[in-house]
Order: structure tokens, then C-alpha cells, then sequence
């Protein structure tokens, strides 16, 4: 009787094959700009909210200038409270990193980060309410519903260039490109309505 032996080729080929196949794929999704990204559990009546650039990009072009006028008055609260946020980001990670580990330490400056984020959140906040108040029922229902179908906001697009992220610099790029763009959008707009 002839004995038979096991496929070892086969198999080792089969396996390769199906190795390059998965490999290809990734790669594939990765240069195409595949993301993956956590939803909002479907209980969650409002997700993230847009940041203040894809909110004005949302709107309706009537309603966003009403909107752009009224968060650009406040801008320099809102840069201030902004620029404490990051430096109590800054004071948070240095505290992190400071030897001996201070456990007290790091959760007050941890504390603080919180307290500061939320500052600086809430000025945004205050300033959608306020501007919402100087809308038609009508302008605020379409605001609303261009708002549902904006994107969140992206935390990375807000982490420094260079900072312990090694992918922050090009979320950074595509941030800036994305102001390019809205300019660009509001100058056709401005064109196409001066008389």
C-alpha cells in the first residue's frame, strides 16, 4: 500500500494566501481613509456635538452668518478659556510624569483638566444657545437638522503637532484644509450675493 502523506504544501500555501488576502485588505481600507471609530450607543439622545468649524459648515448659507457673527463676538472668551484648557492639559501630563508619582497630585491636575475642558466647552455652548435665540423657528428647525447630520468632532483634531500622538500632525493638516475650504465656501458665498 502506498501511503499518503499529509498537504503540508497545501496548507502552508492556503494559509499564506489567506495571510496576503487579510494583509491586502487592511492596507486597502487604510489608503482608501477607512476609519474605525465608536458610535454613540443608540440610547444616547444627542451624540458628540460638532465642533465650532463643521457646525457653521452644516448650516444652511443664510442661517451662518447669522451664527459665524455671533460666536465670532466672543472669540476672545472662548480663545481664553480654550488656551486654559491646554495649559491644564499640559500641567495634568507634567504631572503624570513626575517622579516620585504623586497619585494626589495627578488626580487634582486631572481634576482640573476636567473643569477646564468644560469651561471651554461651555462657552461654545452658550454661545450655539445665544445664537439659536436670534433665529426664525423656521432657520433653527433647518440648523437642527443640518446639525444631526454633521460629523462629531474629532478628538485628535484638536491634540498638538508633535505631542505624544505620532498621527496628530496629519489631523492637524486636514483641520487647516478644512478652514481652507470654508473660506474658499464663504467667499463664492459673499461673491454670488453682492449685488
Amino acid at each position: 500500500m502506498s501511503e499518503r502523506r499529509f498537504p503540508w504544501r497545501t496548507l502552508l500555501f492556503l494559509s499564506v494566501a489567506v495571510n496576503l488576502l487579510v494583509l491586502g485588505a487592511v492596507a486597502g481600507a487604510y489608503s482608501a481613509g477607512v476609519r474605525v471609530e465608536r458610535q454613540a450607543p443608540a440610547a444616547a439622545v444627542v451624540g458628540r456635538l460638532p465642533g465650532p468649524r463643521a457646525f457653521l459648515a452644516a448650516l444652511p448659507p443664510d442661517t451662518r452668518a447669522k451664527m459665524r457673527d455671533q460666536l465670532a463676538s466672543s472669540l476672545s472668551e472662548a480663545r481664553s478659556a480654550r488656551e486654559a484648557a491646554l495649559q491644564a492639559r499640559r500641567d495634568a501630563f507634567a504631572a503624570a510624569a513626575a517622579e516620585p508619582y504623586d497619585v494626589e497630585r495627578v488626580r487634582a491636575a486631572f481634576a482640573r483638566l476636567r473643569a477646564a475642558d468644560q469651561a471651554a466647552i461651555a462657552v461654545f455652548h452658550d454661545n450655539v444657545v445665544e445664537a439659536f435665540a436670534r433665529l426664525t423657528p423656521d432657520e433653527r428647525r433647518e440648523a437642527l437638522e443640518a446639525l444631526r447630520r454633521a460629523a462629531p468632532a474629532r478628538r485628535n483634531a484638536q491634540a498638538e503637532p508633535g505631542a505624544a500622538d505620532p498621527d496628530a500632525r496629519p489631523a492637524i493638516a486636514g483641520a487647516r484644509r478644512e478652514q481652507w475650504r470654508e473660506r474658499r465656501r464663504q467667499r463664492r458665498f459673499e461673491r454670488r450675493q453682492a449685488p
